[in-house]
């Protein structure tokens, strides 16, 4: 027998280890929807593993598929992962006869697409597919393949026919952004699938225990930055987040002024994250005397990236193109000044320099550029203006208080639950399933 208020969400990792990504949609995804009331179960990927886990997280029933790899290391699309596909359906169905079948099926994984719609299918529910990429926005950036993550790559081609399948293929589509949304019909014009935009959010309670920890301000010490102002931007290392400018920013924007004295400092550039420009990046680094000046972070776990923002004079987000930034909104929600690229979603973020410190770009999408220049002054003026810089901040902190948290994510997600199972017949699977 169907629950009314059962909820099976497919998503290839679960829960995130790291800042930003599908996992943190995925958790906050589910996790919302226990908070408001829902029965959420959870098909994910135990990589490395012969043998399937079962546990609780967060409220959430987390069934976690022994897999030896998630996708295809060449195409992400092809070959093993097949097995994949198939094997998270096995596991979805048996745990609709252990534990009940849904009411909805959610996928906030779009690589999940194949075996959450057969599942949906066969029992006959709502599938709610939350989109998190614009890929003909953000392949074009890519050197070669693009990068799903550290290691595993997807062919553009492949990503293309999957979104299709997702958009016109799901009962309704969840959008993260208006930018994503207007951008993702304007490509299917023959589609009259339902569709709406539910902004994603932080955790004010994740954010205020890190913003609490003094741990972070020791790990501040610890790169012997005197009177020097930091800069904190994080993301995966690859062209469309725009570290290479904000390095050339940074050697364009030299010493700045420290309030209060005459004297002038050399500000410091901490980046957190991992991806295949890193020795590119650190060759920029090197070629224009800031080796010195940038400190590669690395792949660290979620809290200690949130911590590196939490601690930062000021926070950057120089990204080409972004569908909704996670980053932008947990450092804004930390309440200190962030230099962001006027692009997409960000703009939605940051409407005006009320609440930050937009930096325009000029071209279109996928042929976007982000002059330096603009960059460093930018940067120049939040630091050098620290009474502006913290009104500002406090305006973000509020903005992102106001409309952009998990909780309202959550109660988003749960309304259109609610709307797409009214009044459905709450019987089994369908006899031709």
């Amino acid at each position: 027998m169907t629950d009314a208020r059962r909820v099976f969400v497919f998503s290839r990792e679960y829960p995130p280890t790291t800042v930003g990504g599908t996992s943190t949609v995925a958790r906050n995804l589910a996790a919302g929807l226990v908070a408001e009331g829902w029965e959420a179960v959870v098909v994910t990927s135990r990589p490395g593993a012969a043998e399937d886990l079962r546990e609780r997280v967060d409220g959430v029933t987390v069934h976690r598929v022994g897999t030896e790899v998630v996708y295809n290391a060449g195409s992400g699309l092809a070959d093993d992962s097949l097995l994949i596909h198939r094997r998270f359906h096995r596991a979805a169905e048996a745990l609709a006869a252990e534990l009940g079948a849904p009411a909805l099926v959610a996928l906030p994984d779009l690589f999940c697409y194949p075996e959450a719609a057969m599942f949906a299918r066969r029992h006959g529910v709502p599938l709610v597919n939350v989109l998190l990429q614009d890929f003909r926005a953000i392949t074009p950036y890519d050197r070669d393949k693009h990068r799903v993550t550290s290691g595993v790559t997807a062919d553009r081609s492949h990503l293309l026919e999957l979104e299709r399948k997702s958009v016109l293929g799901g009962d309704h589509t969840v959008f993260i952004s208006r930018a994503l949304s207007d951008a993702i019909t304007g490509y299917y014009p023959e589609s009259t699938a339902p569709h709406s935009v539910v902004h994603l959010g932080v955790d004010p309670a994740e954010i205020d225990s890190v913003a609490g920890d003094p741990q972070w301000l020791l790990r501040r010490e610890e790169l012997a930055l005197g009177p020097a102002p930091l800069l904190v931007g994080c993301g995966r290392l690859v062209p469309v987040k725009g570290f290479a400018q904000l390095l050339r920013a940074l050697e364009l924007l030299g010493a700045v002024e420290r309030p209060g004295t005459a004297e002038a400092v050399l500000p410091h550039l901490a980046l957190v994250g991992v991806g295949p420009e890193e020795a590119e990046l650190r060759g920029l680094a090197a070629a224009s005397g800031l080796s010195e000046r940038v400190t590669f972070l690395g792949d660290v776990p979620r809290r200690e990236a949130l911590g590196w923002m939490s601690v930062a004079d000021v926070n950057v987000v120089p990204s080409l193109w972004e569908s909704f930034c996670y980053v932008c909104a947990e450092m804004m929600a930390f309440g200190h000044p962030v230099v962001a690229s006027a692009v997409d979603s960000l703009r939605e973020l940051i409407p005006g320099p009320e609440y930050g410190y937009p930096v325009p770009v000029s071209g279109p999408s996928g042929d976007r550029t982000l002059d330096p220049a603009d960059l460093a002054a930018a940067l120049r003026r939040a630091l050098e203006r620290p009474e502006e810089a913290r009104l500002r901040g406090g305006a973000a902190q509020r903005r992102i208080a106001e409309h952009f948290t998990n909780e309202r994510f959550a109660r988003g997600i749960a309304a259109l639950g609610e709307r797409l199972t009214a009044g459905r017949p709450t019987t089994g699977p369908r006899a031709d399933g």
